[in-house]
This record gives C-alpha cells, sequence and structure tokens, in this order.
C-alpha cells in the first residue's frame, strides 16, 4: 500500500511539474501576473483546455500516425532496431511491474514474470550500448559555484531544461543498473530472508526512480521538439 501511494503522488507531482514547465515557457500569459495563485489558475485552466482537446483527438488512428512519425523510424537499422528493443523491453517492463505492484496483492508470477525477467536481460544490455556509446552527449561541466549568498537565490541556481533532462538521463541509467544489480543478487545465494525481502522493496523503487527519470527526459523532450 505504501509503495502504491508514493508512485501515484510521485507520478501526479512529475506530470503537473512538466505540465506547468510547458504552460510557464510556452504561454504569454504565464508571465503576465508576478502573483503566484493567479499564474496557478491560469495554469489550471490551460490543462482543462489541452486534456479536453487532447480527449477530442484521441483516436487509434491519430495515435498510430503518430507512432509511424516517431523520429526512431528514421534512424540508420542497427541503431534503430536497438532504441525499438530498448524503448519496448522498458515499457513492457514498467507496464508489468507496475500493474502487479499495484493492482495484483500476490505479485508478478507466471508467465508475465517470464517475460519480465527476459525484458530486464534485453533491456540491461540495450542499456549498457547507449550509456557506453551515447552517454558523452549527456555530460556538460558546469562554471565552479561561487561561495556566496546568491547561492540561496533560486533565480541564479542556473536550473534549466537542459540541465534537468541531463540529471533525468543519468537518474535513469544509475536507476537501471541498480534494477539489474537487485534483479540479480536475490538469485544468488549470498541473501538470506531479510536480504531478500530489502532487495525485493530496492527493486521496485529503483523501477519506481527509473520511471520518473524516463517521464521527465521524454516530457522535456517533446516540449523542446516544437522549437527545432
Amino acid at each position: 500500500m505504501l509503495f502504491t501511494i508514493i508512485t501515484v503522488l510521485s507520478a501526479l507531482g512529475v506530470l503537473g511539474g512538466l505540465a506547468f514547465h510547458r504552460f510557464w515557457t510556452t504561454r504569454e500569459e504565464a508571465r503576465s501576473n508576478i502573483l503566484y495563485a493567479a499564474v496557478f489558475r491560469k495554469c489550471l485552466a490551460w490543462l482543462a483546455l489541452r486534456t479536453v482537446e487532447m480527449s477530442r483527438r484521441a483516436s487509434p488512428k491519430a495515435w498510430w500516425e503518430y507512432f509511424k512519425a516517431l523520429p526512431l523510424w528514421r534512424l540508420p537499422n542497427l541503431e534503430k532496431w536497438l532504441y525499438a528493443a530498448f524503448y519496448g523491453s522498458f515499457l513492457y517492463l514498467a507496464a508489468s511491474g507496475f500493474f502487479f505492484a499495484v493492482f495484483i496483492p500476490r505479485g508478478l508470477y507466471g508467465y508475465p514474470l517470464i517475460g519480465h525477467v527476459t525484458a530486464g536481460g534485453l533491456f540491461a544490455a540495450c542499456l549498457t550500448i547507449i550509456v557506453v556509446f551515447k552517454g558523452r552527449n549527456f555530460i556538460s561541466v558546469p562554471k565552479p559555484a561561487s561561495l556566496s549568498l546568491a547561492l540561496l537565490d533560486p533565480r541564479k541556481l542556473g536550473i534549466t531544461a537542459a540541465r534537468v533532462k541531463i540529471a533525468a538521463f543519468w537518474l535513469f541509467a544509475v536507476a537501471g543498473f541498480l534494477l539489474t544489480l537487485s534483479a540479480l543478487l536475490p538469485m544468488l545465494t549470498l541473501l538470506r530472508t531479510a536480504g531478500q525481502k530489502f532487495m525485493f522493496e530496492f527493486h521496485r523503487y529503483s523501477a519506481l526512480a527509473s520511471l520518473l527519470a524516463a517521464v521527465v527526459f521524454l516530457g522535456i523532450e517533446l516540449s523542446e521538439s516544437p522549437k527545432r
């Protein structure tokens, strides 16, 4: 129950933060009033309007057209199928893992569990390749911070969408490594019952961290795509 509550609240928080970021960076009315209450009301009104618009346009045909237009399919063959295997395995891991964790008291079992383990191996292999060959694109060397009271001013912290995206990538990579580690260790004879229980919970929270990081990364990527 605690894991379900944390999952729902954290997911709502991340989605709300991404929605506000989209509103703040794309709408003129977001900066027209310095009162936070007024900005919050305008954001809620905009979010309600966007939800209605998206629900009206949502259809299997529209989703299929959007799927075919993804930049993934324009990549070279080897890279394309690498990312297809990576995205597909992660989506199955997230769907099966969180569905059984939230809605099935017994937890993951049977054929879905076999598929989960298989997809986990594929995900770990693809993630390793992506981090090795693409990780350099998400490395930045920030300027050294001066030790002054200016660090206490949030407006001068330099938190930008690009830096949040980089942080989300590396959080996803670390969480993916911890997912693999927490899945492999219980298969060995190194841990007793208490250790097995700890690794089970650690695996679930690592999965939550990886999912939230992926949502943040994807949300920022989609918000930047119209500008490109």
